[in-house]
C-alpha cells in the first residue's frame, strides 16, 4: 500500500466550551493543525501516513504527539523542541458552526523548525508528500517547507498542497500570494476554498478562474470547496460541480481537511494517477464531501474525522 507523509504545524486548537459555574469562559484544548488533519484522515481512511514537523518538549507537545500516536499516525519525524514551545490556536466558534482563528505562535515551535535528516527519510519511504501555506508564513519553516518540497519533487513524488490560508500569519497578504505561488508551482493536486482562489486570481467566475490557475501552473487536479455548497473539480479542461450533503454543523474545524484526506484517500486506493476520469473524479468527489461534512458534526478536528466505517454508514443513509 501506498503511504502519506504531510509537513507543518501541529499544534493545539483552544476552542470555547461555555462557560464556568462563575460565569468564566471555559476552554477546550483540541488537537489540530491542517498538515496533521490531513495525515490522520488518511491514516483513519485505511492508508499508512507520518507527520513531519516540531512541538515543543511540554505538555501540549506530549499531548500533541500521544494524540497521533493514538491515531496510529508514523511520528518517528515529529520532533520535540527544548528550546520553543507549541503553538497555540485561539478558535472562536459561530451560530454556524463556522469559526474564526488568532494564533500564539510567534517563535514557536512549527515556526522555528529547520530541515532535518528524519523529514527527508520519511519522504523518500512515501509516494505522495503534504504540505500548506502555515509553514511557509515565517522563517525559517519556510525555507524548510520549499526544501522539503523541492526534495521530494526530485525523488519523484507525488506533491499535494493545500495553502490553507490564515490572514492574522501574515504581515504582508502580497507576501502570502508570492508564496502560495511558488507552492502552486511545485504542486501536482492542490485544493483551495473558494475564497483562496479569488485571493489568488482576482476572478470571481470559478471556472475561469480555474482556467487561469491551470494555465499558469503544472497541476493536474484542481480542487475547489464552497462549504455547505460542495466542491468543484478542475482536471484536462473540465469543471465538474459536486453538490454537498445536509448536515447540521457544529464546528467546521477541519473541514476542509477531513475533505481533502476523503479524496487522496480514494486518488491513493485507485493507483494515484494524475488522469483520471470524470466520472472517477465525481465519485472521490462525493467520498470527499462525506468525509468534510463528517467533520462538521462534532467540535474540534483530529477528533471529528471520519473512518471508512462512518463514511460507509453516512453515504447509506444520504444516498439516492
Amino acid at each position: 500500500m501506498a503511504k502519506f507523509c504531510a509537513f507543518g504545524e501541529l499544534l493545539c486548537d483552544v476552542t470555547s466550551y461555555g462557560v464556568s459555574d462563575r460565569g468564566f469562559p471555559v476552554y477546550e484544548f483540541n488537537p489540530g493543525g491542517a498538515p496533521a488533519n490531513v495525515a490522520v484522515a488518511l491514516r483513519n481512511l485505511g492508508i499508512e501516513a507520518s507527520f513531519l514537523g516540531q512541538v515543543g518538549h511540554d505538555h501540549f507537545g506530549q499531548f500533541l504527539k500521544s494524540t497521533l500516536l493514538a491515531k496510529q499516525v508514523d511520528v518517528e519525524a515529529l520532533l520535540m523542541s527544548e528550546a520553543y514551545p507549541t503553538s497555540l490556536a485561539i478558535v472562536s466558534n459561530k451560530a454556524d458552526g463556522d469559526r474564526s482563528f488568532s494564533f500564539y505562535r510567534k517563535h514557536n515551535a512549527d515556526v522555528m523548525v529547520e530541515l532535518h535528516d528524519a523529514f527527508k527519510k520519511k519522504i523518500k519511504e512515501a509516494d505522495v508528500f503534504h504540505v500548506g501555506s502555515v509553514s511557509m508564513s515565517d522563517e525559517p519553516s519556510r525555507s524548510t517547507t520549499f526544501s522539503l518540497m523541492k526534495y521530494a519533487k526530485k525523488h519523484n513524488k507525488y506533491i499535494t498542497f493545500d495553502p490553507n490560508l490564515r490572514v492574522l500569519l501574515w504581515d504582508d497578504l502580497n507576501d502570502a500570494k508570492h508564496q502560495i505561488e511558488k507552492g502552486l508551482q511545485l504542486a501536482d493536486i492542490v485544493k483551495l476554498s473558494d475564497e483562496e482562489l479569488y485571493f489568488l486570481t482576482d476572478i470571481k467566475d470559478t471556472q475561469e478562474a480555474c482556467s487561469m490557475l491551470m494555465s499558469i501552473y503544472d497541476i493536474q487536479i484542481l480542487l475547489i470547496t464552497f462549504g455547505a455548497e460542495g466542491c468543484a473539480s478542475f482536471h484536462q479542461d473540465t469543471y465538474q460541480h459536486i453538490p454537498s450533503f445536509k448536515v447540521d454543523a457544529i464546528d467546521t474545524t477541519g473541514a476542509g481537511d477531513g475533505f481533502f484526506g476523503g479524496f487522496l484517500s480514494q486518488w491513493i486506493k485507485n493507483g494515484m494517477k494524475l488522469k483520471q476520469s470524470s466520472r472517477d473524479l465525481v465519485l472521490y468527489c462525493q467520498y470527499a464531501n462525506a468525509c468534510g461534512a463528517i467533520a462538521t458534526t462534532q467540535k474540534g478536528a483530529i477528533g471529528s474525522l471520519a473512518n471508512e466505517e462512518s463514511v460507509q454508514a453516512f453515504l447509506e443513509v444520504h444516498s439516492g
